[in-house]
């Protein structure tokens, strides 16, 4: 017994130092190794340094994603040389959108392209995408003494920007005009010499008193006059010398030399306005075999068309053509169909591509089975349709295209010239997750593709205060005595009046070059 008691105390100290052996090694394991790091992979990863300014090999992309992950794009050491960085100072970051050149950003911040270069080493003038963010400096706080510019892509004229400066050009064809007409005089009655394509060179040599009309130099030396609306000019058109010609009137037989003419006092070519071609004469043509009515033209909108606000007033004389007195024989012309803002079953609140397609929403007046478009087509028999939808369209966005070319495509086969214009808001990006002017880009596409006339009043209702926009971000505003077609003074500060002007010029445009 007194055995078996030594054998088990023998066993109870030997596992006591079993024990303590793994403790005094747990112990060891414990302090010996240090603590490890969050993220294993860092501790194979060198610590980044920074680096001096350097110019980089011209194979080397410098529009990567500044996004990527290191690991997936290991840091080379390319054969450069280094530059001093041109002395930048009150900087402020602007989002490339859709149309813009780092000429017209210059042009929008009065900016010399220098600066704006100089500002920006890293981008390529002649490459400039949606998204990207140039660094718009302070006018005048740039030193562009560094500049050293390399040409490398060549525009769709053959000049890279520093080419075009090199060779004396101030100005280009602004994009997206569907053409400027170059003409042997300042008028609209002057014979066309040529169209210039969208962002042809121009070096400007003079101008009319009114800074209408810009005397231009082409590439080859050829000559002749534009609209300065649809040119884009680094620095004031104020520079630029005024041309001792005679500016002849339109209309006026008796115009004198030097004649000074009231700004917009005669039809002028908006920069706004494009797409009228003989495109639009053939539908007009087809249209009038089938019936319809010169004079008339028919409303399909939202809320933004069926407000009272919009055209009507001209129906009941209560406008003032201000600088605008052109535009009195298109009213006259189209009298009668201004008030439809109030009647078309194809203009309502909240009407938007869906529901202008779809014979649920139509009123009992129709005939069985019409689409609120087609109703208002059939019982106006217009020459012109004028369609500004999309705004009701901002949580169905992705299917815009599909149904906008629906109504097109329908308004076309009727013989009605569709004039497509674009809004002045973006709720498809506001209010959900569509690229910014996500559907406005569609409009200006699909008048290119189809061929009809387009009126950007995005792009005329820009510069208003609030942009034109009641607080809601999507209404038009309207003057505070409601005179929405007063075309003069602070009434053209709202959205309303810009609104009215803008597609009575449209109108003004196709009845000249269309309809009469």
């Amino acid at each position: 017994m007194q055995r078996m008691r030594r054998r088990n105390r023998l066993l109870i100290l030997i596992g006591a130092e079993l024990g303590g052996i793994v403790l005094l090694g747990l112990l060891y394991l414990l302090f010996r190794i240090p603590s490890s790091p969050l993220n294993s992979n860092q501790a194979d990863t060198p610590p980044l340094t920074q680096t001096a300014p350097v110019v980089a090999d011209a194979t080397v992309n410098p529009r990567a994603d500044a996004t990527e992950s290191t690991a997936h794009n290991p840091i080379i050491t390319p054969t450069v040389t280094t530059a001093p960085a041109p002395t930048i100072a009150a900087t402020t970051p602007y989002t490339v959108q859709e149309g813009d050149t780092l000429w017209s950003i210059a042009v929008s911040f009065q900016l010399t392209l220098d600066e704006l270069v100089a500002a920006n080493p890293k981008i390529d003038p002649d490459r400039l995408y949606p998204g990207d963010v140039v660094i718009v400096p302070t006018p005048g706080s740039t030193d562009i003494s560094q500049i050293t510019r390399q040409p490398t892509i060549e525009s769709s004229q053959g000049l890279t920007l520093s080419q075009r400066l090199a060779a004396g050009f101030n100005a280009e064809v602004k994009l997206d005009t569907g053409g400027l007409r170059l003409r042997k005089g300042p008028g609209l009655d002057q014979d066309v010499i040529t169209k210039l394509p969208d962002a042809t060179p121009l070096k400007v040599l003079e101008r009319t008193a009114d800074s209408v009309w810009l005397h231009i130099s082409l590439s080859d030396k050829t000559q002749g006059w534009v609209m300065s609306g649809y040119v884009a000019t680094i620095g004031s058109l104020d520079s630029i010398a005024v041309a001792t010609v005679a500016q002849k009137v339109a209309g006026d037989s008796n115009a004198t030399p030097n004649a000074t003419v009231a700004p917009q006092s005669v039809p002028r070519d908006e920069p706004y306005i494009s797409g009228i071609s003989a495109h639009a004469a053939a539908i007009f043509k087809a249209g009038q075999a089938k019936g319809n009515r010169a004079s008339a033209f028919a409303l399909i909108g939202d809320s933004n068309t069926q407000n009272p606000a919009f055209l009507q007033p001209l129906d009941a004389g209560n406008y003032n053509l201000g600088d605008y007195g052109y535009l009195k024989d298109t009213i006259q012309f189209f009298k009668g169909s201004f008030a439809r803002s109030q009647s078309s079953p194809a203009a309502v609140g909240g009407f938007n591509t869906t529901k202008v397609l779809d014979p649920a929403n139509t009123p009992g007046w129709c005939n069985k089975g019409e689409t609120p478009l087609s109703c208002e087509l059939r019982s106006t028999r217009p020459s012109v349709a004028l369609i500004l939808l999309g705004t009701g369209d901002q949580h169905t966005w992705q299917g815009f295209e599909k149904r906008y070319r629906t109504i097109v495509e329908f308004t076309l086969a009727q013989g009605v010239i569709p004039v497509l214009i674009t809004k002045g808001d973006s709720l498809e990006s506001r209010d959900n997750n569509a690229t910014p002017g996500y559907i406005n880009a569609i409009i200006a596409r699909l008048s290119r593709e189809y061929d009809v006339p387009l009126l950007d009043l995005h792009q005329a209702i820009a510069p208003l205060p609030n942009t034109g926009f009641n607080a809601d971000g999507f209404h038009y505003n309207t003057p505070p005595d409601n005179k929405s077609c007063y075309f003069l003074g602070d009434a053209l500060h709202y959205g309303y009046t810009i609104r009215n002007l803008t597609a009575l010029q449209m109108l003004d445009a196709i009845r000249r070059q269309i309809l009469d």
